[in-house]
């Protein structure tokens, strides 16, 4: 199951917060400003609570990454967004129908068997909540190519300094090849069923932290560092190649109320984003020396 973003969203009108599960532990934010000016044709306007969806499709994986919330009032003593279970969700894949059914606080699964989400194919995410209709849609983008991790272990010396941490040999490089206006992220998550964290005499590395996640990237190559994980044993590293729709609602993530602009969304009648991932996977261990 996808573990990754945290994701807040924000309006002038209405706050709204919910933990996803894989994406930016990520520890990934994304901020959707308001309208500057909120009027009865706003979708953030006061007496009229926007739904907002989260939902992710996963090359290879099972449809579970939907979900559904309301937004909150601005000086809503609330923390967490209501979430809405009584929403009608169709998933079409290329023309062919998937209903999805709540399983709980706001999520939506397949009903029955899952379509295969593969590159290239095209969804659209119909959802009847109420008297209103949301819409979207998305195409599963192609599979990062030419992804090398190298070298694939990385040693902590019983005596290691943050010197040695921060030095070449405690990093590894991730690479990819690239393709024209691409954008991609990487993730690295232990895979240990029960990690041993790393500490540096009585500190724990960063030893909160699950799962690391980079925010949207260009180019061809990031270095990940020992710094970047919390334990010991065997990481899976994967590359994401991503939608643009996902980039726009990360780098808006930053307005504030001196700088509102209407939210970056590709929900027709809604708040939010519906996209897709496309990821290749890496094996990489750190160990004891």
């Amino acid at each position: 199951m996808n573990t990754s973003h945290p994701v807040l969203f924000r309006s002038a009108s209405y706050t709204v917060k919910s933990t996803l599960r894989r994406l930016p532990v990520l520890g990934m934010v994304l901020l959707l400003a308001a309208l500057s000016a909120c009027d009865e044709e706003s979708p953030v306007a006061a007496e009229s609570p926007s739904l907002v969806v989260q939902a992710y499709l996963y090359a290879g994986e099972n449809v579970r990454d939907i979900r559904l919330s309301t937004t909150l009032p601005l000086g809503s003593s609330d923390s967490i967004a209501p979430p809405v279970d009584d929403a009608r969700v169709t998933l079409i894949k290329n023309g062919q129908s998937y209903p999805l059914i709540s399983t709980g606080n706001g999520m939506y699964a397949s009903a029955g068997a899952d379509p295969v989400v593969a590159a290239g194919d095209h969804f659209d995410l119909d959802i009847v909540w109420g008297t209103r209709h949301i819409t979207s849609s998305t195409v599963v983008p192609d599979a990062p190519a030419g992804v090398t991790l190298a070298p694939d272990t990385l040693w902590i010396p019983a005596s290691a300094s943050m010197t040695y941490l921060r030095s070449d040999s405690a990093r590894t490089r991730v690479t990819w090849t690239q393709a024209e206006g691409a954008l991609w992220y990487v993730t690295a998550a232990n895979i240990e069923t029960d990690p041993e964290a790393i500490v540096l005499g009585s500190d724990p590395l960063r030893q909160a932290r699950g799962r690391f996640i980079t925010p949207p990237i260009g180019g061809s190559a990031y270095t990940l560092s020992i710094l970047n994980l919390s334990h010991y044993g065997r990481h899976t590293v994967t590359v994401y190649r991503i939608n643009t729709e996902y980039a726009a609602l990360y780098l808006s993530r930053e307005q504030n109320s001196r700088d509102l602009n209407e939210p970056a969304t590709n929900i027709v009648n809604g708040l939010g984003v519906f996209t897709a991932f496309n990821g290749v996977q890496r094996q990489l261990v750190v160990a004891k020396r």
